[in-house]
């Protein structure tokens, strides 16, 4: 199992959800509309009607509305309110698979011309007489190369303005740290201390 991010519709960061180690890439997810009915009797029938077209009716429903999305790609570290960017995502997931289609074609036609010149020359050979044949043909099988994939996390940026930005740093800036506070504290409690033993020997 691995933490990862869930975001809104807009891509902004909500919260982490714990998912199976094989989980990838960017899946959607949604949450149900509430259905108000006042009679019973319209419950059962919309039961039944659900009952009979279950066949039909999936995740996407317009009984579900999107809410976000679950992306198997970790959060760069550095970012204040991390934003995923969807759409571009979405458009190169789809050029991804395009250029991965035309790949895969690419490499099955050359697979066959390949097979189509060892297969000829191997009919060459044995329409030979026996003792003018030389060596058997060489088949040269062809290698796949899948095109090569962006950086995912590059789809990260950062989901807050630059004045946002500034103005939490200030304010964590302001405030003491913990160290500080303690340090205060302590001096506190011996001025406190200090006092009462003043007044219980003033006495």
């Amino acid at each position: 199992m691995k933490l990862v991010p869930k975001v809104n519709t807009d891509g902004l960061y909500l919260e982490d959800e714990l998912v199976d180690d094989a989980f990838s890439g960017v899946v959607p997810f949604y949450t149900p509309s509430s259905l108000t009915l006042s009679d019973t009797s319209q419950q059962l029938d919309i039961h039944r009607l659900t009952d009979s077209s279950s066949s039909t009716i999936d995740g996407t429903s317009s009984e579900s509305t999107l809410a976000g999305y679950t992306v198997g790609i970790p959060v760069p570290p550095g970012l204040y309110h991390p934003r995923f960017d969807i759409p571009a995502w979405l458009t190169y997931e789809a050029e991804f698979n395009q250029k991965l289609i035309e790949a895969q074609n690419a490499y099955e036609q050359l697979s066959k011309e390949a097979q189509a010149v060892f297969q000829k020359l191997h009919d060459e050979l044995r329409n030979k007489p026996e003792n003018e044949r030389g060596d058997e043909p060489v088949y040269f099988a062809q290698t796949f190369t899948a095109p090569e994939r962006r950086d995912p996390t590059t789809f990260w940026s950062e989901g807050l303005s630059e004045e946002a930005i500034k103005e939490l740093t200030q304010k964590a800036e302001q405030q003491p740290s913990e160290t500080d506070q303690l340090k205060q504290r302590i001096a506190d409690l011996e001025v406190t201390l200090t006092q009462f033993m003043l007044g219980s020997t003033g006495k």
